[in-house]
């Protein structure tokens, strides 16, 4: 039986990439780095203030930013959430097609989303989690202000009784979406940001 959930929607509001990020810690313990173009540049992503406490979302984020892939990231955070009901974890990749052509149509994510989901039933993935991709209008200004789509996916978690089950369950769900991300190749020229 399929424990997973994996769906599309469309978020109504936009932003300008880069964006920027004071790094203060807000009321969730958590703080706003800002955007940085970190494609292909390890010691760069290992040194995001995010992805030094999880693992998993940083080997997500290394296999988006490969240079071998068609994406590069635009934004990320984790964390884990223990409360009265059990431990489960959340949190999301933000990441846009490195074409300006590309990002300027939303269809254009929808082929990664529809694989991903082919991906999952195929290999028979049961994990109870939820992957919700989040396409969301985007201006990259360092880019000649090209505009179109971005595409955050939020995953969740599902509610489990230890602490080690649940960060077993954020583990495997990152790495199958890592394992697919990280096939996506450029298809296209029109470099938003040159590889």
């Amino acid at each position: 039986m399929t424990k997973y959930l994996n769906h599309l929607s469309i978020k109504h509001r936009g932003k300008p990439i880069p964006y920027g990020g004071d790094g203060v810690l807000r009321d969730d313990g958590d703080a706003n780095y800002g955007f940085r173009y970190v494609k292909g540049d390890e010691a760069a992503l290992r040194a995001i203030p995010e992805l030094t406490r999880d693992p998993a979302l940083l080997d997500l984020v290394l296999a988006v930013n490969a240079k071998e892939t068609g994406l590069f990231s635009v934004g990320c955070v984790s964390g884990p959430v223990d409360d009265e009901r059990g431990h489960r974890d959340s949190g999301y990749i933000e990441f846009a097609i490195n074409s300006k052509s590309a990002i300027s149509d939303a269809t254009s994510y929808f082929p990664l989303f529809f694989h991903f989901d082919r991906f999952l039933y195929e290999a028979k993935f049961s994990a109870p989690v939820s992957f919700n991709w989040e396409l969301e209008g985007a201006t990259f200004l360092e880019c000649g202000s090209a505009s179109g789509f971005t595409c955050a996916i939020i995953i969740n978690t599902d509610y489990s009784a230890t602490r080690e089950e649940a960060t077993h369950i954020w583990s495997e769900s990152l790495g199958a979406l890592a394992y697919f991300l990280q096939s996506v190749p450029p298809e296209r020229a029109d470099f938003l940001y040159l590889q």
